[in-house]
Order: C-alpha cells, then structure tokens, then sequence
C-alpha cells in the first residue's frame, strides 16, 4: 500500500485495470485533478469511478446526525455543502476527464445496527466530519447531541435499520 493525495496518486501511468475512490471524493481539493489522475492511472479500457454519501437526506443517520448537531450548535458544520454531494456529480466530472460510456446514479442500501449504541459508537470514533465535530463537544454538548440523534432516529429500542444513499459514478477510459 501507498499512501498519497487523490489529487497526485503515486502510481504509474496504465497500472490498473478499475480505480475506485470510495466515500473519499467528498474531500478533495481539487476535483479535476481527481479525475485526470484516475484517467492516468487506469489502463484504456478499464473503469474508474466512485461514490460519496448523500448527506442531504438520503444518508439518514447523517442527515440526523447534523440536524442534532444544529440544534444544540446552530453554527455546526454540515456536510452538505461537500464536492460531489449532488446526484450525477460524479458522472459529469468523469465526462470531463476523458472517461466514456459514463453512468451514475444512486445506490440505496440499509444499515443494520445492533441498537443506538451501535450506532452512537461510529460517532465516537472521530472518524470524519461528524465524528471529528462529536468527540469535539464537551461531554455534557455530547450527550445532548446523543439525545437528539437518538429521537430523530425514531427511539429505537433494539436492533433497528436505517436507510441510507450514496452516489456513484463509473466511466471506462
């Protein structure tokens, strides 16, 4: 494995046959600089593409998470405003790479979660925007925030679902 930015992967020229960038590209500086470095790292021929959360209402555990956020810290960060965050983005940005016979759209699917600590617990990790905004709340903000996505996520008692979104995008160099 190595390591690098999206913007400057540190492969050679035609070394894979798929490059995929999941749930990433809603963090990247510069989206144009993605796709020609997808286009130059995948053979002609091959297939490229990704996908990122709709975090505008379709990714409901987040979409509830920073509508709890909101609601105790009006000036909260939402996800929303994230490259790649609108249905197609990812397909018109492999367009203008150089990629062909483009598709996108939506992959819907559930997520299964043991009870709300299951849940709560991916928060706590730190792991991206809400869990970095999370594990930044004093403790007492916290539990504030736990409560809220608790009622917003319906007061499940036990295992519960969930629906959630992303969307994608695939062209063939």
């Amino acid at each position: 494995m190595q390591l690098g930015a999206a913007e400057a992967l540190p492969y050679p020229d035609d070394a894979f046959e798929a490059a995929l960038a999941q749930l990433v590209l809603h963090f990247v500086q510069d989206a144009d600089a993605v796709g020609s470095e997808l286009r130059r790292v995948v053979v002609p021929g091959g297939i490229a593409g990704g996908c990122v959360w709709d975090f505008t209402g379709g990714m409901r555990v987040l979409r509830a998470f920073w509508d709890a956020a909101r609601a105790i810290e009006p000036d909260a960060p939402d996800e929303t405003n994230l490259h790649f965050g609108n249905e197609g983005e990812i397909g018109r940005q492999l367009e203008a790479s150089g990629f062909r016979d483009v598709e996108a759209g939506a992959l819907d699917i559930t997520g299964e979660y043991d009870d709300f600590e299951d849940l709560w617990a991916g928060f706590t990790g730190g792991v991206g925007p809400s869990g970095s905004f999370c594990m930044s709340l004093p403790e007492e903000r916290r539990a504030e925030l736990k409560a809220g996505l608790f009622e917003r996520v319906g007061s499940p008692e036990g295992p519960f679902s969930l629906p959630a979104r992303a969307w994608y995008g695939l062209g063939r160099a």
